[in-house]
């Protein structure tokens, strides 16, 4: 029989060959295949998702297009996806490439690396360049420990040489004048008459920085050409010194340890900072200040004492042993009425003596050790390391009531050195006369402390400098210890 078509089974639709059939449930139903008997078979009900699968492989050209109304199978929802993590990739680009196939999803991260060119075999070169390395090496190192060798020689030389000058045979370490003797009028104190008439607080002191100090005695650094000795004959009353104590092996060499002055068993000597610089043997400093009083009866001194602990001791014991105690001021009352020149000459106390480091502390004066009188009951100074060489400011501000003032008329080179071309300069008649002016109702100065005592006009100033000072006390000025 011919086949008839098929009319879609909806619900209600009513059969040609037979009554309206009740309406029930119809699963749903796809396009099927005509069997050739002309009943169509009966369809089971379809899941879905194969229903849906099942209708995409059988569809014929043939077959009628679905009502609107045909019930179609709701899609399956898609199953989760898990996100796919890129894999991790280094830096340099040594990771696997990204399962992300989108031209957008690339980055340089994941990006396959470029191979490299094949390395040549570099053996030869290797060794090559190993060697050249080696043979560098070796030249720096041999160059190093020429230059560490040449420079340790030239420092044992520099240093063998320094000993040499310093301590060799030809070195004379008691040079001293001969002659200690001045000449001067018999009625003359410091070689004015006039000095005779001023107390001894309102006369000017030339003197001497680290009189120690000097070229004749191998100083490295030395503050002074020629020794203090020579200083003493030419006019200078001040001497600034100051003790140390040296080291065990440069003490055999330079020291004469004399057991008239109880120092058999002493290190003390006269030096600024360490012996190997300079120093001075205590026998000589000491026996010379003696003599030179000795011999010239009509000079006074004053002498400022710098010392330090270990040292302080064995200079008192020089001291007392050498019999220059004998000649030293010592005041008879707490507040000190220092005496004229004049009295001071004719009582043979014509040494004070001055003292500050050490054990050394505020002292009423007669009852000082030894007469050393602590330097800062009564001095004032300018800057001590010379830093203002042209004022007349004092370090001890507002205290118009002290008895001395120390003017440090010297400075350092550049290379914290001292200079007798700068000492030339500020020693001149005209740099003193400039920075005495500024000391106009100021502290009348009674030391004029200086380096390299031959250069400049020092002597000639401080003499005009006297001179007046005692025309302005018949004045009647200058007795407040001002200036002016």
């Amino acid at each position: 029989e011919e086949e008839a078509p098929v009319a879609p089974v909806t619900k209600g639709r009513s059969l040609p060959w037979s009554k309206k059939e009740e309406e029930a449930p119809v699963a749903p139903v796809t396009k099927g295949r005509s069997l050739p008997w002309g009943k169509k078979e009966e369809e089971a009900p379809v899941a879905p998702a194969a229903a849906a699968a099942v209708a995409k492989e059988r569809s014929f050209p043939w077959s009628k297009k679905q009502d609107a109304a045909t019930v179609v199978a709701p899609p399956p929802p898609p199953e989760p996806v898990a996100p796919v993590t890129p894999p991790r990739s280094s830096k340099f680009s040594f990771g696997k490439k990204s399962t992300n196939t989108s031209p957008s999803s690339k980055s340089v991260a994941t990006a396959p690396p470029t191979p490299s060119p094949p390395r040549k075999n570099s053996s030869k070169r290797t060794e090559y360049d190993e060697s050249m390395v080696s043979e560098k090496t070796r030249r720096k190192c041999c160059s190093c420990k020429c230059v560490i060798g040449s420079s340790c020689l030239l420092i044992l030389l520099a240093i063998g040489g320094v000993l040499a000058w310093r301590y060799g045979p030809w070195f004379q370490g008691s040079l001293s004048s001969t002659n200690l003797q001045v000449e001067s009028c018999p009625d003359c104190c410091n070689g004015l008459r006039s000095n005779c008439k001023l107390p001894v607080n309102k006369v000017l002191f030339p003197t001497l920085h680290n009189a120690h100090s000097s070229k004749d005695h191998k100083f490295i650094g030395a503050s002074h050409e020629t020794q203090f000795e020579d200083a003493l004959v030419e006019g200078y009353r001040g001497l600034q010194l100051s003790t140390c104590t040296c080291e065990n092996v440069l003490s055999n060499a330079l020291l004469e340890r004399d057991p008239a002055l109880g120092l058999e068993n002493s290190n003390m000597g006269f030096c600024h900072s360490a012996c190997g610089t300079g120093v001075r043997d205590p026998k000589a400093v000491i026996e010379n200040i003696k003599t030179f009083l000795d011999v010239n009866r009509r000079e006074v001194l004053i002498v400022e004492i710098d010392m330090t602990d270990d040292s302080e001791d064995d200079f008192r014991t020089a001291l007392r042993a050498s019999g220059l105690l004998d000649h030293v001021y010592i005041p008879d009352s707490k507040y000190v009425d220092w005496p004229k020149m004049g009295k001071l000459v004719d009582k043979n106390k014509r040494l004070i003596l001055f003292g500050r480091g050490g054990s050394l502390r505020s002292c009423d004066a007669p009852d000082c050790r030894d007469g050393i009188l602590y330097f800062y009951d009564f001095f004032a100074q300018t800057e001590p390391d010379g830093s203002d060489a042209t004022s007349c400011d004092s370090t001890l501000n507002g205290d118009v009531n002290v008895d001395y003032f120390l003017v440090n008329q010297f400075q350092k080179n550049q290379a914290k050195m001292p200079s007798p071309t700068i000492a030339n300069d500020l020693n001149s008649y005209n740099e003193l006369s400039a920075r005495f002016e500024d000391c106009q109702g100021k502290l009348e100065p009674n030391l004029l402390s200086v380096e390299f005592w031959q250069q400049g006009d020092v002597l000639e100033f401080v003499q005009k400098d006297n001179e007046n000072r005692y025309e302005l006390m018949k004045m009647g000025f200058g007795k407040r210890g001002l200036r002016g």
